[in-house]
């Protein structure tokens, strides 16, 4: 195009201005105003997109569990073995809390902040429902020491999501890289418990 600059559509520069917001401040401590100041938007062409500032949190965590979950799943379907897919994971993990994830799992983070909003309650634990059947259903699929069976892979994929949950709100808390080896540490040894069986 000639010099000519199209301009983001509202829809997007409200979703963009909450998601920092909302990541860097908390969900309860950023306002409407705020978020339509940094956007550049006018109430209305928010309320034509999100009735609701819970509606822009459920849009939030719509965004958030797409980015994270599909990068997950693309590292994923590339590896048919379980080491290679934690160290490939592990590596975008430890770039992305240098720029992206700097505070913890934004999702965690939002659902520690909103225990008082049903609707996004729901919305994260059908995200995270949804990251433990790709887990369950891709660690079925990858070559192991010794058979696995479905409640197996079932039981890896709650541990998997427990270890990064856990390991990705310490790290927001404290910032220590630590809790982040230590996630790495904790994966690898869900095969050495394969290898054990």
């Amino acid at each position: 195009m000639s010099g000519i600059e199209i301009e983001e559509p509202a829809r997007e520069r409200i979703l963009r201005a909450a998601s920092r917001l909302f990541y860097e401040q908390g969900y309860p401590n950023t306002g409407i105003n705020e978020i339509l100041s940094e956007a550049g938007a006018f109430k209305k062409s928010l309320y034509t997109h999100f009735p609701s500032k819970i509606e822009l949190g459920k849009a939030y965590v719509q965004e958030q569990e797409a980015f994270i979950l599909g990068t997950i799943e693309r590292i994923i379907k590339r590896h048919d073995r379980y080491a290679e897919f934690i160290a490939s994971w592990m590596r975008v993990v430890r770039r992305g809390i240098k720029t992206s994830y700097r505070y913890g799992c934004p999702l965690a983070n939002l659902s520690n902040q909103t225990h008082d909003e049903p609707e996004l309650a729901f919305t994260v634990r059908a995200a995270l429902d949804r990251w433990t059947t790709i887990f369950r259903t891709e660690l079925l699929r990858m070559s192991w020491p010794h058979p696995v069976n479905e409640d197996q892979t079932a039981d890896f994929a709650e541990r998997i999501l427990f270890y990064y949950q856990g390991a990705m709100q310490l790290y927001g808390m404290s910032g220590d890289i630590r809790y982040i080896k230590r996630l790495e540490h904790e994966l690898l040894r869900i095969a050495e418990d394969v290898q054990g069986s």
